[in-house]
């Protein structure tokens, strides 16, 4: 018989595990609804900015979620800097090709931090935000409370942008059709660069926030880009809503199957209602197209 507060306790920590999933994803949602560029080094951004986390953390002695104030401006720039180099010059060709490139450079940044930090997972020692709330009988860790809070106010900020400011009308009226949003005086070529940059700011936002319980070793950005990806496809392109709730719904899954089953396979029931999901709504939950 299994505890019903372990149950709880397990769910809500699947609930604030789906806020920053969501978050993670919101970047690589927004890259691929509006460029239709398949980024699969989404997870390695993850990967690498949680090392520079870690690393100014160690430095400055200062929780790892306190470094999002740097890496978060510095992957914006980074972004802006790899879409003009990179993926500029691939917008519009084949499929396979943009898997090709973003793949190899996934694979550059996995073998970057290999080549400076190894295999051996890293963690910071002591992070200020690692104990627990008590909440009635349930505890849970204030780390992923307030990387919970942060990503939910980041979706908020978003979905804001997007819907109530003139940028976000450029980016829908991009993504909606990229042909005549220059007739309308729109700078396609900027939407682009900002809106990529913007995608691989969040990862560093998600990675600083997960580094203060977290630790992280040079595979850690293939689980970040499935889980990406299964959020995506899930929410079936469906705007921050969608995002949020497929978010949610995957962190509730990861919960239960590590509560039910057994930890190790925790994320073998997300992948089994993903393609479940998959076979009864091809187009995913809240597909807007």
């Amino acid at each position: 018989m299994i505890d019903p507060t372990i149950v709880v306790a397990n769910i809500i920590d699947g609930i604030l595990m789906g806020l920053l999933y969501a978050l993670v994803a919101l970047g690589l949602s927004l890259i691929f609804g509006l460029m239709d560029i398949i980024n699969f080094a989404h997870g390695d951004f993850v990967m690498i900015s949680a090392y520079l986390a870690w690393v100014l953390a160690m430095n400055f002695m200062v929780d790892p979620s306190a470094t999002a104030l740097v890496t978060v401006p510095l992957f914006f720039v980074i972004g802006l800097a790899i879409y003009k180099a990179i993926i500029e010059p691939i917008l519009g060709a084949e499929p396979l090709i943009q898997i090709a490139v973003t793949v190899g450079l996934g694979f550059v940044l996995q073998n970057i931090a290999l080549a400076l930090f190894r295999a051996e997972p890293r963690s910071y020692p002591a992070p200020a935000l690692n104990f627990g709330i008590s909440i009635g009988p349930v505890t849970l860790t204030a780390a992923k409370l307030v990387a919970a809070a942060v990503s939910l106010v980041s979706l908020f900020l978003i979905h804001y942008m997007l819907t109530k400011t003139k940028f976000g009308l450029a980016i829908r009226a991009t993504s909606a059709n990229r042909m005549v949003a220059p007739l309308m005086g729109i700078n396609v070529s900027k939407v682009y660069a900002v809106v990529f940059g913007l995608g691989i700011a969040l990862t560093a936002l998600g990675a600083a926030l997960y580094m203060s319980w977290g630790q992280v070793d040079p595979y850690l950005g293939a689980s970040f880009s499935l889980l990406s990806w299964v959020i995506v496809a899930m929410g079936g392109l469906g705007g921050v809503e969608g995002v949020l709730a497929s978010g949610l719904i995957v962190g509730v899954l990861e919960a239960l199957g590590s509560t039910f089953i057994t930890p190790s396979a925790r994320m073998a029931v997300v992948y089994l209602a993903f393609f479940l999901l998959l076979w009864f709504r091809p187009r995913g939950l809240f597909a807007k197209r």
